[in-house]
């Protein structure tokens, strides 16, 4: 078995323990370039963590976005209840 069908193998029991899903995880490209002359990579890594950091703001733009939505729901809740309570009084004093 190759050296990467064994971290392939390890990755997914690791995902499988962890219960990850495709929406836990972030892709960030990785941007690198290729000395002609010596071969050694190097990676560009202020646009790899400006990739990171963009994601880092989506996620957090999503949560909020979420607790607003929730926050609103509970909100129309609480007033249909006020506005039930208020119709109940003004049937009791009929």
């Amino acid at each position: 078995m190759s050296k990467m069908s064994e971290l392939d193998i390890k990755r997914q029991e690791v995902e499988e323990v962890m219960n990850i899903n495709e929406h836990d995880i972030i892709h960030i490209p990785v941007y690198y370039s290729i000395d002609d002359e010596t071969g050694i990579i190097h990676y560009d890594t202020d646009s790899i963590r400006e990739e990171f950091e963009e994601a880092i703001k989506q996620l957090e733009a999503n949560e909020q976005a979420e607790l607003d939505g929730w926050n609103e729901k509970q909100q129309d809740y609480a007033m249909d209840n006020m506005t039930s309570d208020v119709a109940q009084e003004g049937a009791m004093y009929e």
